[in-house]
């Protein structure tokens, strides 16, 4: 069986003749785009699908214009499929997709806008200010992004031929904004980014992100029904693959169960004790429809050689039978 088509058949349902794995990290290094690291670092951990990260692009490309302030935002327009910040991301996806071929299933990392605009200024708190004091520059900076983001997934489908989209979800932390501000300001945002991607890619992945290390309210995302779904089982901490199964809708295929963190044991263990917990979350949450990743962005000094344990501790599980 393929790597690809191991993918395809868990999100689907259908047989496989192990779980796959998939993992994705930064390369703050831009030598040739990230192409020939990422390339290497896939093949080093010997994965079955790579989300593809987006570093030096995270930032809205506006020059050396500084974005912290309403007017700035305002000044914002929507890049074209030429411009180098869409056409060196699209660039980049081919590449690696290229380079991987039937070696692993690509996906593209994808941001909503408003989490473009905080990685654009830099500031968490910034933004979250703008948006209650100007919502009308926040909104047009979304806008303006959101353009971008569909224009990208259609070059992306087009020019790249990915397998699938990876959108992070943000933002929904407890600690920062109200149920209710999230659900009126932010979510409709999101949802539009989440049906494009939909429509534009064979099947999506949502990841539920919790970079911050603060649990987030799960269930204002509860609703999304999208093919894959990952989150941080380790930061929400009463919601582990096993509880994955009947917290999101029934179709999901489920995408984790290893704490990202230095502190965890995909970072730390040795080949016994990965291979050992490894096949502890197979017997919590099963095999089916689940692909075994990270709670998000794996640390860069992770050796890849742990995430191949991971691997062949599917393997061993599956023989067993």
């Amino acid at each position: 069986m393929t790597k690809k088509q191991r993918i395809l058949n868990a999100i689907q349902g259908m047989p496989t003749d192990r779980v796959p794995t998939s993992w994705y990290t930064h390369f703050p290094d831009q030598r040739d785009n990230t192409v020939a690291d990422q390339v290497a670092w896939a093949k080093a951990a010997d994965m079955d699908m790579l989300c593809v990260e987006t570093d030096g692009y995270m930032q809205f490309d506006c020059g050396n214009t500084d974005l912290s302030s309403p007017a700035a935002l305002l000044a914002l327009r929507p890049h074209r499929a030429a411009d180098p910040y869409i056409a060196g991301q699209v660039d980049r996806a081919r590449r690696i997709a290229d380079g991987l071929c039937d070696d692993a299933a690509v996906t593209y990392m994808l941001f909503t806008p408003y989490s473009t605009i905080k990685h654009s200024t830099g500031s968490e708190w910034l933004v979250l200010d703008m948006l209650r004091d100007a919502p009308d520059a926040v909104h047009h900076a979304m806008q303006v992004i959101e353009e971008d983001n569909f224009l990208l997934m259609e070059q992306l489908k087009k020019e790249a031929g990915l397998d699938g989209v990876f959108i992070s979800l943000q933002n929904n932390e407890i600690d920062r904004y109200t149920a209710e501000e999230y659900r009126e300001l932010l979510a409709p945002w999101d949802d539009r980014l989440l049906a494009r991607a939909q429509e534009t890619f064979p099947f999506t992945v949502l990841h539920l992100c919790a970079w911050r290390g603060v649990p987030n309210r799960m269930e204002g995302w509860q609703r999304h029904r999208a093919q894959v779904i990952n989150w941080a089982c380790h930061i929400e901490t009463d919601l582990g693959l096993k509880a994955g199964r009947s917290f999101f809708h029934p179709g999901a295929a489920l995408m984790g169960g290893f704490d990202n963190r230095p502190c965890g044991i995909l970072h730390w263990g040795n080949e016994q004790q990965i291979k050992a917990y490894t096949h502890r979350l197979l017997d919590a949450a099963g095999t089916n429809r689940l692909i075994l990743s990270a709670d998000c962005s794996v640390q860069g000094d992770t050796p890849a050689e742990h995430l191949r344990w991971v691997r062949e501790a599917c393997e061993t599980y599956a023989a067993r039978g």
